[in-house]
């Protein structure tokens, strides 16, 4: 049987330590009617069980209790294994009546709560007086209406010891002769999973079996012969059930084991194919929708991906977008997410500096953090802060990228510091001071006492708005498509557009970012 080596030791350290605590604590109750004094017995035992069960693992199960009588006296024969069963008495038996050595009452300060149990010690200082007192000790208890628990075997038997060597002793039969009770066997098997003399014990079940009334009136040796070999019939077969019980545990816990190998291995295998192969697709999807952004002949950097077994990690040390618009550089871009559907994706990046070609300065910002959620179509911002010296906008919401070619928005988006880049955009040249002013006191007349600029940014028709304000006019279909057949203007000239043709893409209602005239 396999030991538990350090729920054992556990066990045994607060066992021993409740046990000298209860022996403490308890003493005043050696003053008290014996009845209180009980109840903290039952106490004691049943925490003693809380421990055994929640730390150990070990449990009991009682067979045969209809073999018991149902009231009145009677003679409990236990084989007896360990000091397991010894503590489950006061739980199987109502107020048993136990036969010791009178030499136990002497031990300091043990001895006293012994002997306010009331057993039956034997004298046996002669064999005349352990005699009378098992036969006073019987008749005594029998009287009290008490049922009489005694280990025929007088002492501990090991789980491999035989009848021969630790043999049935005639004092069961003597009690049986002096009180005319019925005698109970009660096999176990406490030895299995708590040796006689061990540090270590085991999980499982104990099984108490009461096995059926031995009646009076059999002669002495018929009567120790049936005993025994009841007794130690159902005890080898009780034992036998824990071993087989515990192989069978064994062989399933390897089965369980090996399945749960081959189960991990397919997962890990299935997992493993999944990353690389979303890993592989995130590689080529990356630089797929750069070029889209960009200009056909920009050369898109294929991004570093790595992390197995872990986040998929993708890292591009500079990224430099050219549109028709401007240039766009991003340094460090990074960005980590799990290989599962519907888990978030976070992005981060170092500087970003956007030049648009009708601006005499660069615009620059610090650094960009996102975490996004990819669903169905659904981009979902969770939380996206891009930052500039002591200036933040952080935006969260969804975009519905169904909607082309400018996905369909409901976000909000949050200012802080928002003079800072306005001012910042004046000394770039970017815009007037006039319009700065201008902007700066219609977003501080929308801030709160904190100076947080909020608004919502949602679509209404063709028209995307932040707030109240109208911010942006998409184009109808019909223009996209005309715009479609339009041929792009010569590298190097600046188109006017035709009238009659299409409009720009994206019209803004306030023109707000031009540059000063000359």
């Amino acid at each position: 049987m396999k030991r538990a080596i350090i729920r054992s030791s556990l066990f045994n350290i607060l066992f021993y330590a409740l046990t000298g605590f209860m022996c403490v604590a308890l003493l005043p109750t050696l003053f008290l009617p014996r009845r209180f004094y009980m109840g903290t017995v039952h106490i004691f035992v049943r925490n003693v069980y809380f421990l055994e069960r929640t730390i150990l693992g070990l449990k009991y199960e009682i067979r045969g209790a209809e073999n018991l009588p149902s009231h009145g006296p009677y003679i409990i024969a236990a084989k007896h294994q360990s000091a397991y069963e010894t503590l489950k008495l006061h739980i199987l038996f109502k107020d048993p009546a136990v036969i010791l050595k009178k030499e136990l009452l002497s031990i300091p300060l043990w001895g006293l709560y012994l002997k306010k149990s009331n057993p039956i010690a034997i004298d046996r200082s002669t064999p005349d007086t352990a005699i009378q007192s098992i036969h006073d000790g019987a008749q005594q208890m029998k009287t009290l209406g008490r049922p009489i628990v005694i280990f025929p075997q007088g002492t501990r038997v090991g789980t491999w010891q035989t009848p021969k060597e630790r043999p049935y002793k005639i004092g069961v039969a003597r009690i049986q002769e002096a009180t005319d009770l019925p005698i109970i066997p009660m096999a176990l098997n406490a030895g299995i999973f708590w040796p006689r003399k061990s540090w270590l014990k085991s999980p499982g079940t104990v099984i108490f079996e009461f096995l059926k009334p031995i009646a009076p009136g059999l002669e002495r040796k018929a009567l120790m012969d049936k005993l025994e070999h009841e007794t130690e019939s159902a005890t080898k077969s009780l034992m036998n059930e824990a071993r087989e019980k515990q192989l069978d545990q064994r062989s399933g816990m390897k089965t369980s084991m090996l399945t749960a190998l081959i189960i991990m291995t397919a997962l890990l295998g299935l997992y493993s194919f999944a990353w690389f192969r979303i890993a592989e697709h995130i590689q080529k999807e990356y630089t797929v929708a750069l070029q889209d952004l960009a200009d056909s002949d920009t050369p898109a950097q294929e991004p570093r991906v790595y992390g197995y077994p872990g986040k998929i990690k993708l890292h591009v040390p500079e990224e430099r977008l050219k549109t028709e618009a401007g240039t766009v550089r991003i340094q460090n871009v990074n960005a980590n997410g799990w290989p599962v559907p519907g888990l978030p994706v976070i992005i981060t990046t170092g500087t970003i500096e956007v030049h648009n070609f009708r601006w005499n300065n660069p615009l620059t910002f610090d650094s960009l953090m996102a975490v996004l959620r990819y669903n169905r179509d659904i981009l979902d911002i969770q939380n996206s802060v891009l930052t500039q010296d002591n200036f933040t906008i952080s935006i969260a919401g969804t975009a519905d990228l169904k909607q082309e070619p400018i996905p369909k928005l409901d976000m909000n988006i949050r200012l802080s510091n928002h003079q800072t880049l306005l001012q910042n955009l004046a000394q770039l040249d970017i815009i007037e001071e006039r319009i700065a002013l201008f902007m700066g006191a219609g977003l501080t007349s929308l801030a709160d006492e904190s100076g947080i600029v909020e608004l919502p940014v949602h679509q209404k028709g063709q028209k995307i708005y932040a707030g109240p304000l109208p911010i942006m006019t998409l184009p109808d279909q019909k223009d996209l498509k005309r715009r479609a057949i339009v041929p792009a203007p010569e590298p190097g000239l600046n188109p006017v557009p035709d009238p009659g043709s299409a409009p720009a893409p994206l019209e803004p209602d306030l023109d707000i970012l031009q540059a000063p005239s000359p």
